[in-house]
């Protein structure tokens, strides 16, 4: 640009559900995480926040759709358990994905 200014053009993205946010760029690396590790222990890991957090955003984002978005399987100490995104989760990070440019 002239003058020596150097300006960036910024913008957010971000899914509503009946006027309220339900995902925005966090969560969805949350999701996606989720998709790639199976896993919520080793998103939480990977992206530095608790299990708990990532199991309460996911709550949140249950309750404002009505709709499940991932299913969890218990395990044990030998094949652990897992966590899978359902089609509505796999939706949303569609949705996001076609929305959102970096």
């Amino acid at each position: 640009m002239g003058a020596g200014i150097k300006v960036e053009l910024k913008r957010k993205v971000w899914l509503e559900h009946k006027g309220k946010p339900i995902m925005g760029q966090g969560r969805y690396e949350i999701l996606k995480s989720i998709d790639s590790t199976h896993s919520i222990k080793k998103t939480a890991r990977k992206l530095r926040i608790t299990e708990k957090t990532i199991q309460n955003y996911i709550k949140k984002i249950e309750v404002r759709l009505g709709k499940k978005i991932t299913s969890s399987y218990r395990g044990g100490r030998v094949g652990g358990g897992s966590t899978e995104l359902t089609r509505t989760g796999r939706i949303l990070l569609e949705l996001f994905e076609a929305h959102y440019e970096e």
